[in-house]
This record gives structure tokens, sequence and C-alpha cells, in this order.
């Protein structure tokens, strides 16, 4: 399978990059999967889990808020808290 560059910025930079499978994150408009190829989309993170599907293992974060930024190739995910394991 094709691969998706992530990444996640904080206030204190850079905070989380892979190149994952799939990202799942909850909107304010529900779960929004980003994929290598799919349509590009943007949306405000609500509280919840974020999912991260590498190619051996799914990752876990709790994530309390954010903005993220899907296109074709890339998973831009900018947020003032820190992500903890889910």
């Amino acid at each position: 399978m094709k691969t998706i560059n992530l990444k996640i910025f904080s206030q204190k930079g850079i905070i989380l990059e892979s190149k994952p499978v799939s990202v799942t994150a909850k909107t304010q408009l529900g779960y929004r999967v980003a994929q290598y190829g799919i349509t590009p989309f943007c949306g405000i993170i609500s509280p919840s889990v974020l999912h991260v599907l590498n190619e051996k293992e799914e990752l876990k974060f709790r994530i309390t808020d954010g903005v993220i930024y899907a296109s074709k190739s890339e998973v831009l995910i900018f947020t003032q808290g820190e992500l903890h394991p889910a």
C-alpha cells in the first residue's frame, strides 16, 4: 500500500513525523480518514482519539484540539496541546 506523509505540529515544533497508510481524525463534521490519493480536506479536530495506521501497527493518541489539512500525499495537523498514548 502507498503511504502518506504525516506531520503533527505543536507550539514546541514537530511532535510526530511518520509515513502511515492512513490517519483517522474526528472533526466537527464527523470522522475523516486520510489516505494516499484522497480528495483533499481540512477541518477542526474535536477532542478524541487520533488513529495512525502503519503497515505493521496502529498507533492511538489522545488529542484535545487542532486543525487537520489532508492533501493527496500529506497530512498536516496543528495542535496547541500534546499527544498522549490512548
